[in-house]
């Protein structure tokens, strides 16, 4: 990206992370229009690798290390979903925390989120987990 394309794609930031009643989660830094993906250009060159839940269980490596991937990567039909490019270049749509009643929607299993309704600038951004992970580990609100 060159120097005009990063300054033009400080219009299409939305969100930024902050300090939320979750701890750290995603907060609108303006109104993010329904139906808008405000992270649309989160990650535009990762792939997802698939990695069996066993075979993490089972790789030997620190329990910490296999936590983080638990807490971030979406967990279905038995596989975790993980960035291609490892876990220290987690971009800020890992960072959506779960809700019941929630602002954001993914109609393609958590590939991509948009917003269910208009955000307002300083918002959490939030999405129900139970609709794209199979665990219930998570603690709900």
């Amino acid at each position: 990206m060159r120097k005009k394309e990063f300054l033009e794609s400080l219009t299409k930031i939305y969100c930024r992370l902050g300090v939320t009643t979750h701890g750290v989660g995603l907060v609108a830094i303006r109104t993010i229009p329904q139906g808008t993906d405000p992270l649309e250009h989160a990650d535009p060159f990762g792939t997802l690798l698939k990695i069996k839940k066993e075979e993490l269980d089972l790789y030997p490596c620190d329990e910490a290390a296999k936590e983080l991937v638990r807490d971030f990567c979406a967990l279905q039909d038995g596989v975790y979903h993980v960035p291609s490019y490892g876990m220290d270049a987690l971009t800020k749509n890992y960072f959506l925390n779960h809700s019941k009643t929630p602002n954001m929607v993914t109609h393609d299993r958590g590939e991509t989120f948009v917003a269910l309704r208009d955000i307002k600038a300083g918002e959490e951004l939030t999405v129900n987990y139970d609709a794209y992970h199979e665990t219930t580990h998570f603690v709900r609100e």
